[in-house]
C-alpha cells in the first residue's frame, strides 16, 4: 500500500484511490497520531501544495528511504547486491531551487497537486535567490496576461542578482503576454531576460541567458538546468574523480554543458551530443570563448545515433524515460565503460539490467539527494564491459 501524506510510524485515516494488481494507492484524509520521524515543515502550504510532500519527515529518514529504493531496484538489475555507496545529501535543504517550472491557468500561477488541479502559490520557500524575487516580479507583471494555460520556467544562478523567465503557452499565445514579458525585463532588477516559446517560434527580451556553475556555463533560458546547483557541482566533482586519467569522453544528453566544461577544464577531450539546437549553439559559443574548441566537440543529434569512432568511455545523463536506445547504441559501438547519471531509479535499473544481461558489470554507484523533501533522487552508476 502506497499512502501519500503518511510518514513512518504515523497512524492515519486514508482513502484508497487506486487498486492495481501488485499494489494499491491511498491518500491521507487525517493523521490520528504522528510517528517518530515527524518534524515541523518550513512551508505553511506543504499539505495543500504537494510539491515537497516529505517536508514533515526527518532528513535522515528521507535519505534512508531514497537509498533503499535505489538499492532494491539495482539489486534486481544486477541479480545480487548492487555495490551502492552511502547516499550524499547536499545543503541547502530549503531555498535550494535555481530553476523551477510553474504552470498557469487563466490567471492562476503555481504547481499541480497530486490530484491534478492547479494550486495558486503567492510565494515558494524552496526557491533560492534570485528566484524568490523573480517569482514575485513575474506575479506582479504577468498574471493578467496568463490566459488559457501554459508553463513558466524561472532560472537563475544562486549567487546572481537576477535570472530569466521562459513562458510556454499551450496553444495560441495569449494577447499581451509578449508585452508583459518585455515589461518584466524593463522594470524589474530581478529579471535580466525572458523568452516566449509559442507557435510562432521563440521571441526573446533582454539577455535570456544564465551563467551557471563554477565554470559559468551559459544556459539559454528554457534549456535544461539541474535545479540544485550546489548538489550538481558535488555530483560533477565525483564524476570527474571517477574519470580521472581518461583522455576522451563521449557525453550524451549534454544539454548546454553542466558536465562538459568541468570535464574540459580537467583536461578531458569531450565529444558532446545534444538534440536541442539552442543548447548546442551555446556549447559551441562557450567553447570558442574559452579557447576550448579543440577539446569540446559539440554535435547536434540524437543520443542513439553515435558519431563515428566514438571514445571508449561514455557519460550519459538522460531524461526520466531513460536511455534504452542510446545504451544499445553504446553497447553496439564497442564502448567499454559507461557513467550513467539518472533521475529515475526504475528506468536506470531497466537499462542496467539490459547491459548486465550482455556481460556488463556495475562497478559502483551512489545516490545524491538533489530533490530535497521529495521521493526523487539522482544516481550515478559506473558500468564496465566484461569486467571481472
Amino acid at each position: 500500500m502506497l499512502v501519500r501524506g503518511a510518514g513512518p510510524g504515523d497512524v492515519v485515516r486514508a482513502r484508497v484511490s487506486q487498486v492495481r494488481k501488485r499494489h494499491a494507492r491511498a491518500v491521507v484524509e487525517a493523521r490520528v497520531a504522528d510517528g517518530p520521524a515527524r518534524v515541523e515543515p518550513f512551508c505553511p502550504r506543504v499539505d495543500v501544495c504537494g510539491g515537497c510532500p516529505w517536508q514533515g519527515i526527518d532528513d535522515a529518514v528521507q535519505g534512508a528511504a531514497l537509498h533503499a529504493h535505489v538499492q532494491r531496484a539495482l539489486d534486481r538489475a544486477v541479480g545480487g547486491s548492487a555495490p551502492l555507496l552511502p547516499l550524499r545529501a547536499v545543503a541547502p535543504r530549503a531555498a535550494w531551487r535555481s530553476t523551477a517550472r510553474l504552470h498557469w491557468q487563466d490567471g492562476r500561477l503555481g504547481y499541480y497537486r497530486a490530484g491534478g488541479d492547479l494550486f495558486d502559490v503567492p510565494d515558494c520557500p524552496v526557491l533560492a535567490p534570485p528566484l524568490d524575487a523573480l517569482f514575485a516580479a513575474a506575479r506582479r507583471h504577468l498574471l493578467p496576461a496568463l490566459r488559457g494555460q501554459g508553463a513558466l520556467r524561472l532560472t537563475g544562478a544562486p549567487d546572481a542578482p537576477s535570472g530569466t523567465l521562459t513562458a510556454a503557452p499551450d496553444g495560441a499565445t495569449p494577447p499581451g503576454l509578449a508585452r508583459a514579458l518585455a515589461a518584466v525585463v524593463e522594470a524589474e532588477p530581478a529579471c535580466h531576460g525572458a523568452a516566449l516559446v509559442g507557435p510562432e517560434g521563440v521571441r526573446t527580451f533582454g539577455d535570456p541567458v544564465d551563467a551557471l556553475g563554477p565554470e559559468r556555463v551559459p544556459h539559454p533560458a528554457g534549456t535544461f538546468v539541474q535545479a540544485h546547483q550546489p548538489g550538481v557541482q558535488a555530483l560533477a566533482a565525483e564524476i570527474l574523480e571517477r574519470l580521472r586519467g581518461v583522455p576522451s569522453v563521449l557525453e550524451l544528453y549534454a544539454g548546454s554543458g553542466a558536465f562538459t566544461f568541468a570535464l574540459a577544464a580537467a583536461g578531458h577531450r569531450v565529444v558532446a551530443v545534444e538534440s536541442a539546437p539552442r543548447a548546442v549553439e551555446a556549447l559551441r559559443a562557450a567553447a570558442a570563448a574559452r579557447g576550448l574548441s579543440e577539446r569540446v566537440l559539440a554535435r547536434l543529434g540524437d543520443a542513439a545515433r553515435l558519431p563515428p569512432d566514438p571514445p571508449r568511455v561514455a557519460l550519459i545523463d538522460p531524461p526520466r524515460k531513460g536511455a534504452r536506445e542510446a545504451v544499445a547504441a553504446l553497447h553496439g559501438a564497442g564502448v567499454e565503460r559507461l557513467l550513467y547519471v539518472a533521475c529515475d531509479p526504475i528506468t536506470l535499473a531497466r537499462d542496467v539490467a539490459w547491459l548486465v544481461e550482455r556481460g556488463w558489470r556495475m562497478e559502483q554507484g551512489r545516490c545524491f539527494d538533489l530533490f530535497p523533501h521529495t521521493g526523487h533522487v539522482e544516481t550515478w552508476v559506473d558500468l564496465r564491459r566484461g569486467a571481472s
